[in-house]
């Protein structure tokens, strides 16, 4: 019987470009389809470095509109 399971690449050396991180948001890169680029969300595709960057901002300024991420309480004691 085949393997039916879809290979996972877990490491990004693979990628020529790099993920892009404002303040407290981050868009990944990723491969669709053998084109390198990076993962919006909404699972959105694009090849733009400037789009990703500008999508980037946005989702940071959500967050700050929300309120930032909390600090976890007592990370030392966790798990």
């Amino acid at each position: 019987m085949k393997d039916s399971r879809a290979p996972q690449l877990r490491m990004v050396e693979h990628l020529r470009c790099d993920d892009i991180q404002f303040g407290l948001a981050i868009v990944k890169a990723s491969k669709l389809q053998g084109s390198e680029g990076w993962t919006l969300p909404g699972c959105k595709f694009t090849r733009n470095r400037i789009e990703a960057y500008n999508v980037c901002k946005k989702i940071h300024n959500i967050i700050e509109a929300a309120g930032g991420i909390p600090l976890v309480a007592k990370v030392k004691r966790a798990a």
